[in-house]
């Protein structure tokens, strides 16, 4: 399977918020997906035609402290956070590996849907550096149907740019993974364009490039 773009995570500080985000700017109620244990984190969904948009909240019902939730918590406004790549991962692994990069995983992942079914899927996650989520963690579906194929529909995703000071270097890294990502040199930034009703911009913010998921 080529590596290909699988979702961009979008963070905000609750549920409400989020959910109130979404509806604004697309005029589209995201799904409820689910509660991540552990992580101290739930979400909510919507298709952006092959690739999808993760609204990423803190779970109340869950313990924050130290975890990627907590984080969340503090957030001023909603923000991208980082993005997914889905391929096959002992592969995507490797060829990390040869470019320097030490990875964790793949580790396998589960949540309940609403519905009661359980969706399992695996991840892995790069020791990004300097890069932080401007570089992608990697996902494998296994068996579970696409969220994008499953989620109400916001636009069709149209492309990415990526900013970083050390914009060749992340640039050969994606690359080398086969990966068709502008990048640019710069301060840190990531934009997503959207065709929607209108067309629509998401920006990363200090805030929220400054998260960690590990």
């Amino acid at each position: 399977m080529a590596n290909q773009i699988d979702h961009f995570m979008f963070a905000a500080a609750s549920l409400e918020v989020g959910m109130s985000w979404a509806q604004d700017t697309f005029g589209v109620s995201p799904e409820y997906g689910g509660e991540h244990v552990g992580l101290g984190t739930r979400n909510a969904l919507l298709s952006l035609g092959d690739v999808y948009l993760e609204i990423i909240v803190p779970d109340p019902a869950q313990v924050l402290t130290g975890t990627f939730g907590e984080q969340l918590a503090d957030l001023s406004a909603p923000g991208l956070v980082t993005w997914a790549v889905q391929g096959d991962l002992v592969e995507i692994a490797r060829c990390l590996a040869e470019q320097g990069v030490q990875s964790v995983g793949p580790n396998r992942t589960e949540r309940k849907t609403v519905e009661g079914d359980m969706l399992v899927w695996e991840l892995l996650f790069p020791f990004a550096g300097d890069f932080g989520g401007r570089m992608p963690f990697f996902i494998d579906w296994l068996d579970c149907p696409h969220p994008a194929k499953t989620n109400p529909k916001a636009g069709e995703y149209i492309g990415m740019e990526l900013s970083s000071p050390q914009g060749a270097e992340l640039g050969s890294l994606l690359a080398s993974l086969e990966l068709d990502v502008e990048v640019v040199n710069g301060e840190p930034g990531m934009r997503v364009e959207i065709e929607s009703v209108n067309p629509i911009t998401l920006l990363a913010s200090n805030e929220t490039l400054a998260l960690s998921i590990m």
